[in-house]
């Protein structure tokens, strides 16, 4: 009589509770695609942390971690946009990047998902900001570079008897003719393949170029729409600009030509080969590429030749407007967010996740391997002109 009168009460019970709306049915389980660039220490952060980590606080959802070379991270895209299964996450680091990506229609509207699940005040001012459109969100921000900035190799500024570069962006003697001086002096056996070591590998992307000497390929509007129909690459300032770089090989024979360049890379990345007195770099991405280099190394501003204004770079995460799991999606997004994720990502990349509680972490990754200390290293590396 009691079995009876217990199984009664069981299926009285479970009655009530499907009348009521509430199913005992496991949690669907789900896949989501996350397409990323091929990159050694990335791709191990994401497969031996991230992915463990994630698919542990959300056992029904599995993350398919799709890995392709960085150049064919657009064709990938586009490819499987087309097909109609596109990745339900992926971000900037591609050829094309958000202004390209949101005119195509491709990103889904992420603001009611911040508004509900993040916290503006525990990121860096400003990174929301860079990828909003008339106060919506398509986008959550990935990383912040800061600035491209000057690397040196320091033991080689020793050799040469040359003092290291300054911290200060705002200082009156670190200017391009200075630059010139130092690789002159850094310089040896130009021309002589592995035998040469060189004063300076430039940097030859126009804009970088332009700002320095004061001018601007593109028009302010250009900046608003990310659409340029126009150019000011006639500018006077642009061209010399263009010229002072061409004559850091033709003239002063202090960098290497595209020739020497692509015998010094088959070694690797061209300034931890140690025959490169200065480069240009973004601080994280020196962190990553110098692992392990058998000499000291240093950041300071760029040269100034007119200005010393630099290009910043910050990553963006979207979710695809396609995603067939856009809650499971956001998931992995808002984790990626995290402190402890941020810190985690600091410290196996050398990348920033722009979380306030990151930063002074990431700083302190600096201090061993360049022998700078942590203020100067913040003013190195945060103190750039406004730009």
């Amino acid at each position: 009589m009691r079995k009876a009168t217990r199984l009664l009460s069981v299926v009285l019970m479970l009655g009530l509770l499907f009348a009521s709306g509430i199913v005992f049915a496991a949690e669907e389980k789900v896949e989501i695609k996350w397409l990323m660039r091929s990159n050694p220490y990335e791709n191990k952060w994401q497969r031996e942390v991230v992915i463990p980590k994630f698919e542990a606080l959300y056992p029904n959802i599995k993350v398919n971690l799709i890995v392709v070379p960085q150049s064919d991270i657009d064709p990938k895209l586009y490819t499987m946009v087309a097909a109609g299964d596109p990745p339900d996450v992926f971000s900037t680091w591609s050829d094309a990047g958000f202004n390209d990506f949101h005119h195509r229609g491709l990103l889904l509207d992420l603001t009611d998902y911040v508004a509900r699940d993040l916290n503006m005040n525990d990121f860096v001012p400003g990174v929301f900001d860079i990828y909003g459109v008339n106060g919506r969100y398509y986008h959550v921000p990935q990383v912040t570079n800061f600035g491209t900035m000057m690397t040196y190799n320091k033991d080689l500024f020793a050799e040469a008897g040359l003092s290291d570069l300054p911290a200060s962006w705002d200082n009156s003697w670190w200017t391009w003719d200075e630059m010139v001086n130092y690789a002159k002096k850094l310089t040896k056996n130009y021309g002589q393949g592995l035998r040469a070591q060189y004063g300076i590998a430039p940097q030859y992307d126009v804009h970088h170029i332009a700002y320095l000497f004061g001018a601007d390929p593109y028009l302010p509007e250009h900046y608003e729409t990310g659409i340029a129909p126009t150019s000011n690459l006639d500018d006077p300032d642009v061209i010399a600009g263009l010229q002072a770089v061409a004559d850091l090989i033709h003239v002063h024979r202090v960098a290497p030509t595209p020739a020497d360049t692509r015998t010094l890379e088959a070694l690797g990345n061209i300034f931890a080969t140690g025959k490169i007195g200065m480069g240009y770099s973004l601080s994280t991405q020196a962190y990553g590429a110098l692992q392990g280099v058998p000499f000291k190394w240093g950041l300071a501003p760029k040269p100034k030749a007119k200005d010393n204004k630099t290009a910043l770079y910050n990553g963006a995460w979207f979710i695809s407007k396609g995603s067939k799991h856009p809650d499971a999606a956001w998931k992995l997004l808002s984790y990626l967010l995290t402190e402890e994720a941020a810190r985690d990502m600091t410290v196996a990349t050398g990348f920033l996740v722009p979380h306030k509680g990151a930063v002074e972490s990431w700083l302190e990754l600096f201090p061993p391997v360049t022998g700078m200390d942590i203020e100067s290293l913040r003013e190195a590396i945060m103190g750039y002109p406004e730009n």
